[in-house]
């Protein structure tokens, strides 16, 4: 009889164990503990994703960090309507930090960090626009931060850009140049770096 009774109280416990891992296990998928959908949502962005530009110009150091979308067949900029801000890249807003400050025309930007957007103004005419927030997923526009615009020259590319590219190049120590090319469209703006002789 006593020993009926262990079995049986031994089948309880292991009964009883067996639902709490079931729980357990229910409630981490429920919050994401262990559910590979939520897992995937939450990692970080792909480095690949992201590009680099940089120039140097005597000791001043310029650069921009950005996002690289493919164009997968799309005719992205084409499609964008008057007035319409985009964020110039993928996923985090893209970047522009100087060690001085840069003169784009008559616009004067002083050195620091901004989020660097492109709107478009008509139809072949594009502004880059400069906010005073980084740091900053580039869904939302907070046009309220922004500090500046400088006209882009929009021109056609021989050859289609599949990915998204910004090049960042030096003329010399005191003027230089930014290039966004998507597609067959290449929109540039050049610019001077305070202290150069040509400001």
């Amino acid at each position: 009889m006593k020993f009926s009774c262990r079995m049986i109280e031994g089948a309880l416990i292991v009964a009883l164990l067996l639902t709490m891992v079931s729980c357990r296990k229910r409630t981490e998928n429920q919050t994401g503990g262990t559910d590979s959908t939520s897992a995937a949502m939450h990692q970080a962005p792909d480095a690949s994703n992201r590009g680099m530009a940089s120039a140097t110009f005597g000791s001043v150091t310029v650069s921009i960090n950005y996002g690289r979308p493919q164009l997968k067949g799309r005719d992205m900029l084409g499609q964008a309507t008057d007035g319409m801000v985009w964020r110039m890249g993928m996923n985090e807003a893209t970047e522009i930090k100087s060690d001085a400050d840069l003169k784009f025309g008559e616009t004067l930007i002083p050195k620091g960090s901004y989020s660097l957007w492109m709107k478009k103004v008509s139809a072949d005419q594009w502004h880059l626009v400069f906010n005073k927030k980084t740091g900053i997923w580039g869904h939302d526009h907070p046009a309220a931060d922004d500090f500046a615009e400088a006209p882009l020259t929009m021109t056609t590319n021989p050859q289609s850009v599949e990915t998204f590219t910004i090049e960042l190049t030096a003329t010399n120590e005191s003027t230089g140049a930014i290039k966004a090319m998507w597609g067959t469209a290449l929109l540039s703006t050049e610019f001077m770096v305070s202290g150069g002789t040509a400001m």
